[in-house]
This record gives structure tokens, C-alpha cells and sequence, in this order.
């Protein structure tokens, strides 16, 4: 917790810590004397660092020369956050004069879990809370000018750097600008290192990681990159649940991190390219794949229809023209129940026009037929329908397809499917529009793809059920007022 106002002066006598060990083993001494586990596993306790950190660290602590760049490859769970928390702090305190720790990352909100890290490590030992000052966004030490900070991740915002240290975590899918700006603000000092962690990315072919991995196999003579990884990389023939490949990729693997905590997030439970990566830093080429696993949606198959007067909100995922245009229902509830009210397709006509009046008058008769609490849709090219029911009392609810929004809502139905907490009619319109939607992954995560154009294979009641369990369960949650939403009842 970060305190308001004037900062106590800070006690700028030499930390007491001489050990006889150098490089990574004096760091060890260090962790161990000054650093307690900030959360988690051994939470409170002395950080003891096991030998393979030691031979990460290592690798940049006990080279000769010094490196000027450093690649690690591991998957998730390796505590990578605390380890590089610890390594900010130890240069930002025993390293030299005016020393300049920075993190960076694919946002300001990612780099700020190393930074947030360092500083509850902080916090928890006295040694270092009385020498170092800590602010929202940065470390100090008043007595050598040394700063830790966490920086945006924007590549203006970072010119001019003079770092001693700098982190760039993620380093699977940051911003190349961002990556290169810190890596050319090195050379001002006489021993400067970046560091770059993470996993790969959902596109290897266009990754800061891929490129220094590359670079290392290719110039493995260049003593100015070093290159450390734990990985399953050569074994992607192996299926998932291979505890060999698991014990290849992960050195915590019965330590502080558990096997059943993986067996937990196999496959289907999150989808396999996902986490050969993220679980066994696999290069999975593929950045598109098939929603569901195969005959998923059909074991959520009940037959049951909706029953009139019902509770429910109206999903539109409409088109202007060579497209198709669909609208759903889904009864509210933590559990939604989907059925189609209506679906329009060019038939390979390639004048085809969306019938707007007849979409229009489709969702007023559903308003007619059951309790509709809101009609949910992205306004693209659909404003000026959504004003129009809007005008006639009907309540609207605009969901714009941005990643922001329909990433989180795309990975709350996936797992919904997979849990069996959402169930449908059987209808075989929304059944296919199911098996045809694949989803595509980023570094913000998994979304439904709308940006194949000109396909026959068409998405868009997929598209409502997205939106519609997302507004369908929100509503489940909102306290239901006293009056009821009123119904177009004739």
C-alpha cells in the first residue's frame, strides 16, 4: 500500500550484506536474506531460489562478457514475476550509481505485475523498506539516484531510456516498437542488459521471442545475446496430456507448481493450441481453429422451446448485403437457453439485400411472444433499426465488436459450452453456424472471427449466442426491478 504524502527520509547507510560469492550465488545470498515470497506458494517466507533460476540468472550475473540482451523461454507458472521482481531489486540496491530499472510489457497493465511484485517484496523487509521509497509507479533510492519503474507501453513514451536493467515481459506478443526502442536506448552505459521473458505468442512468425530464438541458434558465437529455455518445443507430435513433455517444459513442475493444477486446463477446458503454448512453449503455428470440440454443441442439445412470456433478450448479428443476417433469443438466466427466431441468407445470390423491414418485424413479433428485456446487437450499419425500436419503447442494448468487448465475452461462452451451462433447442441453423465459427487468438486473447468476408460459411447466429449469453446472464445478475419490462402483447 502506497502512502499519501511527504516520504520519511530514507536511511542511506550500505545495506549490511557482504557474502564472499559472486554473480548469480551472491543474488541467491540476496533473495534469501532480503526477499520474502510476496504471495503464493511459500508466501512469507524467504525467497530460496532453486537451480535452474540460479542458471537463468546466471546466464547474464556469470557471463563474460556481459551481455548486452537476454531471451528466457518458459511457460506460465514458473514465478517468473517474482523472480524478476527480485533481480530489479537487487540492482536498484546494490547495483551502481544511478541505476535505472525499467519493466515494460504488451501494456502498462502487464508490467505492472513485476513491478507491484517488487514492490510487496519491499514492504516485507525492513532492510529495504527504510533505504527505499515507493511510489505508484516507481522505486527509489534518494541516497544513489537509483530508480525501478514500470513504463507505458508506448514506443514515444519511452525514448530517452538509460537503463541498467530493463524487463520486457511477455516478450512473446509485446510491440516490436516497443521492444526496439528499449533495446537502442542501450550503449550509454558501460554494462547495460535488457532482459525479454515469456511464452510464444499466438503468431511465432512475428514475435520478438521467435526473433532472438532464431538469432541464438543461428549466431550461437554472439556472447552479446544469451538465450535460455525450457520447452517441449521438439515434441508437438506428443498429445497434451504427455507428462513428459510437461516435465520437459517445466522446472516447477512438483515444486511449486502443482500436476494436477495442468492436468486441471488440459484440453477441452482451454483449447489446445493455447496451451501447448502458454503450458509447454510449444510453436503453434495456427492462429484460427474450430470453436468447439466435435460433438460438444450437440450434447447441449435439450429440444425444449421457450416458453411464451418468458424473460428473455433478443441477439441481432445483422449484415447490409452478400452476407447472412440472424436473430436469436436466449432465456435469462446464469444458464441460458438459446433458439432461433429468425435467419436470412443470400442463397449465393449475389444481389442479395438483407430484407431490413422483415428482420425488423421478426424482432417485434418475439417482442409480442415472449418478455423481451432488451434486443442486444452491434450498431454497425444496424443504427438506424436500433433507433427505430428504440422509439416504439423497446430497450436497446448496442454491443460493438471490438476486441475489448467480445474477447472476454467469446472466452465466457466457450467455457460455458464446455462446462454444460448453457443448453438449446436443436435447431440445425444455429447447430451449423456453431460448427462453422472459429475463433482467433491474439495477445488479448481468443475472439469469434467475423473477418472472413465473402464466405459461404456463415456465423452469425454464433455471433448472437456470444452476445446473448453475455447480456442473458448480466441481466440474471442485475436485481430485477418491481415493475416489469413491458411486452408487446396484441
Amino acid at each position: 500500500m502506497v502512502k499519501a504524502g511527504p516520504k520519511k527520509a530514507a536511511d542511506e547507510s550500505p545495506l549490511p550484506f557482504r557474502p564472499r560469492v559472486t554473480g548469480s550465488a551472491r543474488f541467491g545470498k540476496f533473495c534469501e536474506r532480503f526477499v520474502r515470497v510476496p504471495k503464493g506458494y511459500g508466501s512469507g517466507s524467504p525467497l530460496r531460489l532453486r537451480p535452474w533460476q540460479l542458471d537463468l540468472v546466471g546466464s547474464v550475473l556469470d557471463a563474460d562478457p556481459w551481455p548486452v540482451q537476454a531471451g528466457w523461454m518458459l511457460p506460465r507458472g514458473q514465478g517468473k514475476s517474482s523472480l524478476m521482481a527480485a533481480l530489479g531489486l537487487y540492482d536498484l540496491i546494490l547495483g551502481d550509481e544511478g541505476a535505472s530499472i525499467v519493466v515494460a510489457a504488451v501494456n502498462e497493465q502487464q508490467a505492472g505485475i513485476v513491478f507491484r511484485t517488487a514492490a510487496r517484496m519491499v514492504e516485507l523487509n525492513e532492510d529495504l523498506s527504510t533505504r527505499i521509497h515507493t511510489f505508484k509507479d516507481r522505486l527509489e533510492v534518494p541516497g544513489k539516484g537509483s530508480t525501478f519503474q514500470v513504463m507505458p507501453a508506448s514506443p514515444k513514451a519511452l525514448e530517452g531510456l538509460d537503463p541498467s536493467l530493463a524487463i520486457v515481459d511477455e516478450v512473446g506478443v509485446v510491440n516490436r516498437d516497443v521492444f526496439e526502442v528499449i533495446a537502442l536506448a542501450q550503449g550509454k552505459r558501460e554494462r547495460s542488459t535488457m532482459i525479454g521473458i515469456g511464452t510464444p505468442g499466438p503468431d511465432p512468425h512475428d514475435s520478438v521471442l521467435t526473433d532472438l530464438r532464431d538469432y541464438h541458434r543461428k549466431f550461437p558465437e554472439d556472447t552479446t545475446l544469451v538465450w535460455r529455455e525450457f520447452s517441449a518445443a521438439g515434441f508437438t507430435d506428443h498429445p497434451v496430456d504427455c507428462e513428459h513433455c510437461w516435465e520437459l517444459a517445466n522446472p516447477a513442475l512438483g515444486d511449486f507448481l502443482n500436476r494436477d493444477t495442468i492436468r486441471a486446463l488440459l484440453p477441452p477446458k482451454t483449447r489446445e493450441s493455447t496451451f501447448r503454448r502458454a503450458r509447454l512453449c510449444q510453436f503453434v503455428t495456427e492462429t484460427t481453429g474450430s470453436f468447439l470440440p466435435e460433438g460438444k454443441w450437440e450434447s447441449l442439445n435439450t429440444g425444449e422451446e421457450i416458453a411464451e412470456g418468458e424473460d428473455v433478450v433478443i441477439a441481432l448479428d445483422g449484415s447490409f448485403n452478400g452476407d447472412a443476417t440472424g436473430v436469436l433469443v436466449a432465456r435469462i438466466g446464469m444458464e441460458p437457453h438459446f433458439d432461433v427466431v429468425g435467419l436470412w441468407e443470400p442463397a449465393g445470390d449475389e444481389n442479395y439485400r438483407v430484407p431490413v423491414e422483415e428482420v425488423e418485424d421478426a424482432i417485434r413479433a418475439a417482442c409480442r411472444r415472449w418478455n423481451v428485456l432488451e434486443v442486444v446487437a452491434d450498431p454497425f450499419r444496424w443504427t438506424r433499426t436500433l433507433q427505430v425500436l428504440e422509439k416504439e419503447g423497446i430497450t436497446v442494448s448496442e454491443f460493438p465488436w471490438s476486441a475489448a468487448r467480445i474477447t472476454p465475452a467469446t472466452t465466457d461462452f466457450y467455457n460455458a459450452c464446455i462446462n454444460g451451462q448453457v443448453s438449446h433447442s436443436g435447431d440445425p441453423r444455429l447447430a451449423e453456424h456453431i460448427g462453422n465459427a472459429v475463433v482467433n487468438e491474439s495477445e488479448r486473447g481468443v475472439r469469434l472471427d467475423k473477418s472472413r468476408k465473402h464466405t459461404t460459411r456463415h456465423i452469425d447466429l454464433a455471433a448472437c449466442a456470444v452476445m446473448g449469453h453475455s447480456r442473458a446472464q448480466w441481466r440474471a445478475m442485475k436485481k430485477k426491478k418491481r415493475k416489469r419490462a413491458r411486452s408487446f402483447k396484441s
